[in-house]
């Protein structure tokens, strides 16, 4: 039997189940767990989990830009996406994309960045996000990254 998955906002005893989740689908390059706990602080709104039953199976984080000291917010960014490998394949990163566009919905653009190898780009090339560039060392040495850009209409 299938269960249901869930999207709402991460509550705050999440954060562990999203750290645990994103040691498991990154590794070393995952984001510390200092940074998960900052990132509900301040970007509770865009910060949602998906879950299966009580389980945190994935989780994607979205933030507003300030590109100047107005603070008028113009783009916005999906900082990180993950998906456990056990719901991979049901359209849950789809839907959690879905939702963050969704508390996005004001910006001019939306940006983020992704493994040039990483499935889920093409994922993101489905939701209508483009090619930018790439850079061969975004985050360090052989840490290469396609940054994407979406244009709302």
């Amino acid at each position: 039997m299938v269960q249901t998955i869930t999207i709402g906002v991460a509550k705050k005893e999440d954060l562990h189940a999203v750290y645990q989740l994103e040691q498991r689908l990154f590794g070393e390059h995952c984001y510390p767990d200092f940074f998960i706990r900052q990132a509900y602080d301040c970007w509770s709104a865009g910060f949602l989990i998906a879950r299966e039953q009580n389980n945190v199976v994935g989780y994607v984080l979205c933030a507003p830009q300030f590109n100047d000291i107005s603070l008028k917010v113009s783009e916005g960014w999906i900082l990180a996406l993950a998906v456990d490998t056990s719901v991979q394949g049901r359209g849950v990163g789809k839907t959690l994309m879905q939702e963050a566009m969704d508390v996005l919905s004001g910006c001019k653009k939306l940006w983020l960045t992704v493994h040039p190898e990483n499935h889920a780009k093409k994922l993101y090339q489905q939701l209508g996000f483009v090619d930018v560039e790439q850079e061969s060392e975004y985050f360090g040495v052989d840490q290469p990254r396609v940054k994407m850009e979406y244009v709302v209409a």
